[in-house]
């Protein structure tokens, strides 16, 4: 019975381990980035924040998606073009 509880809690845990390094690796869309930006994503879903911030530290194609979304007429930072990165 030990070893059974000992395997479920050890196959719970790379579970959630699993979880977090895969969403670190998925794009997110748009929609997910402009809340990343808005800082929506921060004061809701504190793990998909970070995920999504782990995820723009090592993709480029990502950065230049949120770069543009921001550049987009009526976006997040139009007024401001001279907003610096936050990633």
């Amino acid at each position: 019975m030990e070893i059974l509880l000992v395997t479920a809690v050890a196959a719970a845990i790379i579970y959630k381990i699993g979880r977090e390094v895969l969403g670190s690796f998925r794009h997110p869309d748009d929609e997910d980035l402009l809340e990343y930006w808005q800082g929506i994503t921060r004061e809701e879903d504190r793990s998909a924040y970070r995920q999504i911030s782990e995820h723009l530290a090592s993709c480029d194609q990502c950065r230049d998606r949120l770069d543009e979304l921001r550049k987009r007429p009526g976006g997040p930072g139009a007024h401001s073009p001279m907003i610096t990165r936050r990633y």
